[in-house]
Formats: C-alpha cells, sequence, structure tokens
C-alpha cells in the first residue's frame, strides 16, 4: 500500500524536546516517500491512489506547519539568543527558518496535484511526471534540512537552552497542538 505509517509513537505528554522533534522528523520522511511512492503509483488501486493523496495533503497542509510553527516561533528565537557569536548552530537556525520557505514553495506546488489526484485517481499517469519531479525534488529538500536540524540545531538545545526553555519550548508544541 502506498502510505503505510510506521512510526514510533512519542507520547505528546513527553517532555524531551528533542525526542519529539525527531518523531516529526520520522512522519516527515515517510509522508516524502509515500510523495514519491504516489508519484510512481500506476500499479495502485484507485482506492489506494485517492488514500495516499489525501493522507499527503491532510499531512502537509495540518502536521507539517505545525511543526515548522514549532522551529520557528519556539526553537529558532532561543537559540538566537543563547547561541554565542561565531558558533555554527546560530546561522544553521537562520537557513532552518529559510529552508521551511523553500520547502513551503514546493510543498504548495504539489498540494493541487494531491487535491486533484485524490478526486480523479485515474488521472495520476499523466500527473506522474509533474508529481515524480517536484516529489523528488521535495525528499532532496527535506534530507539537507533535516540533517541540518540532527546534526546541528537539537545538540545545540540541549548545549545552550537551559531546562526551563526546553520544557517552555515542549508545552508550547503540546499548545499547538491542541488548537492547531
Amino acid at each position: 500500500m502506498l502510505n503505510q505509517i510506521k512510526v514510533a509513537h512519542v507520547s505528546s505528554e513527553s517532555q524531551d524536546v528533542t525526542a519529539l522533534l525527531l518523531a516529526c522528523h520520522q512522519k516527515i520522511r515517510h509522508f516524502s516517500g509515500v510523495a514519491v511512492r504516489l508519484a510512481h503509483g500506476q500499479g495502485a488501486t484507485e482506492p489506494e491512489i485517492a488514500q495516499a493523496a489525501d493522507g499527503l495533503y491532510r499531512y502537509f497542509t495540518v502536521a507539517l506547519p505545525l511543526h515548522e510553527a514549532d522551529e520557528n516561533l519556539s526553537v529558532h528565537p532561543r537559540l538566537r539568543r543563547a547561541v554565542p557569536e561565531g558558533e555554527l548552530a546560530g546561522p544553521a537556525a537562520d537557513a532552518m527558518v529559510d529552508q521551511h520557505m523553500a520547502i513551503d514553495e514546493l510543498v504548495e506546488r504539489l498540494i493541487p496535484l494531491w487535491v486533484l489526484v485524490k478526486s480523479a485517481p485515474e488521472r495520476l499517469p499523466e500527473l506522474s511526471g509533474e508529481l515524480c519531479a517536484l516529489s523528488k525534488r521535495l525528499n532532496e529538500l527535506f534530507d539537507a534540512h533535516l540533517r541540518l536540524e540532527e546534526e546541528t540545531i537539537f545538540p545545540a538545545l540541549t548545549r545552550h537552552l537551559e531546562n526551563s526553555e526546553l520544557d517552555d519550548i515542549v508545552r508550547e508544541m503540546q499548545e499547538r497542538r491542541k488548537t492547531g
């Protein structure tokens, strides 16, 4: 099936900000993989195609924006204040936000295609080329983006932020999911 998800469950009550963010990254990897599989999914049934397109639409219009808000509104400003001048994590935090904009632009191009495929799965063959190119590019952007965060941003969180700040980030993340 195109949209099978096997991700580790991390309790929303978890107090470990890095674990919560890594769980989001696992879902990002899953859904960007689904996007590629959907683009090549001509052998799938129409209900499978529609279900995968619907899952992509929901993930990229609901969950991904929440994750980006976590990083843009909760992680980025705290890191920029805490990281000493000249340390790589400061510019990396700025790059993280810039990369979100590039990812969002690409997702905005994919969303109408997923909506179309969801409502008319028989049209997948004619849209496959464009879906392939855009999904491949999305995976490339996410590979670099997630690596930057996991190798530079997340270690800097525990190095430079106080436990109370990390707890505040977790609370803000949880609050976004209650209202988002």
